[in-house]
């Protein structure tokens, strides 16, 4: 490489250049030319983001659809209040009835003679 030559910015550009260079003795294809990309930086915020009267509505949207879900959780925890009040009262009546069912038992037990 002579000195006149630019330094290579790329490992491409120095494998097209090293390539150029052994052509005639090469006898692999030369590399193809890839072109630069073109890069459009004049896209707006707004149009990534969409218009501002959809993303109030979209706001809207949200805060509505958090509101019915704080409802729900509060209704949740009601009800679960309530299933648990249910078993409470179910566990009492059935140990009342257990300790009836067994006083009934031994009321029996009692009033009939033992067979001996």
């Amino acid at each position: 490489m002579s000195s006149s030559q630019a330094q290579p910015r790329t490992e491409y550009d120095r494998l097209r250049r090293a390539s150029e260079d052994d052509a005639e003795t090469s006898s692999l294809p030369p590399l193809p030319e890839i072109p630069p990309p073109e890069l459009d930086l004049t896209i707006s915020l707004d149009s990534i983001l969409g218009a501002t009267s959809s993303s109030a509505e979209g706001s809207d949207k949200v805060q509505k659809r958090a509101s019915n879900v704080l409802k729900l959780a509060e209704e949740n925890e009601k009800l679960k209040q309530e299933l648990r009040a249910m078993s409470d009262r179910l566990e009492a009546a059935e140990r009342r009835r257990a300790e009836l069912d067994r006083r009934n038992h031994q009321g029996k037990a009692e009033g009939t003679p033992s067979a001996r």
